[in-house]
């Protein structure tokens, strides 16, 4: 995201080209990427000079020809200015889009980041522990000095004995706890050996998920002090089988885990409003950040606002004043400013904020 946002300022050409990853052929894809890149050449011969746009024309053809639709996600972002071509795949869908602004939009790049935030499972049975990282719906198994732990079975179980045949009762030795407990020991010390490897991975608040049955998720959440990190639990063994359906689950979890911070963070929102601590609405909102106030905005991923902003501050749909300056998403730049004073930017999923005019923010100080 920093590598667009340094070319602020510089006439920059964006094209954004929906994907569908489920058509095996992608002949719609390479259509629909065909139509957009000829309006973008249209904007390229339209705001660059002769010399100029040729090159970019043939750069931005290169680019094109050496892309791999094939194994392309649910998007493709193309960048380009004058000394600068950018390829970017994104796994949310978007509109198609072809904009010529003197900025990249940032949107899909804030959206990706919050997506590609780690979260690991941990899955557990009695033979083996395996953790995986799972960011952006990309599957990682960690390999390191732990990770995969083999359970090994060093407990030795007997039956009560006597000392010999003619001491009757009075040697027999101590009863030893049945095979079941024992087997539940040796599972509860693997667990408690899990706990340090851990640490490290779940240091910054890193959720973690929790796959098994349901005996070794309850030991497990017996002897670890890492239970508070537990975001949600899937039951059964899919170490060796069913794995699409396991990721399925883990992708289930991720996203209601999600979904329940983004309530959490519009709860605040409000509580904060109610003090006078909150804006809302997009006039609001840009001169409260315009002014160093912001310190967390809020906003549905899918709100884009093109408007014309007077030279006085007020936004239309129409552009009725000579000096008016054109932005075809205002949020966008609402959002990057917002990063460049210090602030903190959070999308959430559509109609979450429909109370709050789809775009809200926290200010630092009333």
């Amino acid at each position: 995201m920093q590598a667009l946002m340094q070319h602020k300022g510089k006439p920059c050409l964006t094209i954004l080209c929906p994907l569908h990853p489920s058509n095996p052929d992608r002949f719609s894809d390479r259509l629909a990427l065909k139509h957009l890149v000829q309006d973008a050449i249209l904007e390229i011969q339209k705001h660059w000079e002769a010399p100029m746009a040729g090159k970019l024309i043939s750069l931005l053809e290169t680019t094109i020809d050496k892309i791999d639709l094939v194994h392309a996600p649910k998007c493709l972002g193309i960048y380009l200015t004058n000394d600068f071509i950018q390829v970017e795949h994104y796994s949310s869908a978007v509109p198609p889009i072809v904009q010529f602004e003197d900025r990249f939009p940032i949107r899909e790049c804030l959206w990706q980041l919050q997506l590609a935030r780690p979260v690991y499972v941990l899955s557990l049975s009695e033979h083996q522990i395996q953790m995986h990282q799972v960011s952006n719906g990309h599957w990682m198994e960690i390999q390191d000095h732990f990770f995969p732990y083999r359970m090994e079975d060093s407990y030795e179980y007997s039956k009560p004995v006597r000392s010999s045949s003619y001491a009757g009762h009075a040697h027999v030795k101590m009863f030893e706890p049945d095979k079941i407990e024992m087997q539940q020991i040796r599972l509860r010390d693997a667990y408690r050996k899990t706990d340090a490897p851990l640490s490290p991975y779940l240091m910054n608040g890193e959720p973690l998920v929790l796959a098994g049955p349901e005996r070794d998720m309850s030991l497990f959440s017996q002897v670890s002090r890492h239970v508070n990190r537990v975001v949600g639990q899937i039951n059964g063994n899919y170490q060796l089988a069913h794995r699409e359906l396991f990721e399925d689950k883990v992708i289930q979890v991720i996203q209601e885990y999600r979904r329940i911070q983004m309530s959490k963070q519009i709860s605040s929102f409000f509580e904060k409003w109610g003090s006078g601590l909150g804006k809302c609405g997009l006039l609001d909102c840009w001169k409260a950040v315009e002014s160093g106030q912001g310190l967390r905005l809020l906003v549905e991923r899918g709100y884009r606002e093109p408007v014309y902003m007077s030279a006085t501050g007020q936004f239309s749909a129409e552009n009725t004043q000579l000096a008016a300056t054109w932005m075809p998403d205002a949020i966008d730049r609402l959002m990057e400013m917002t990063i460049e004073k210090g602030g903190e930017v959070l999308l959430v999923d559509n109609n979450m904020l429909g109370s709050a005019q789809r775009l809200a923010l926290i200010l630092r100080y009333s």
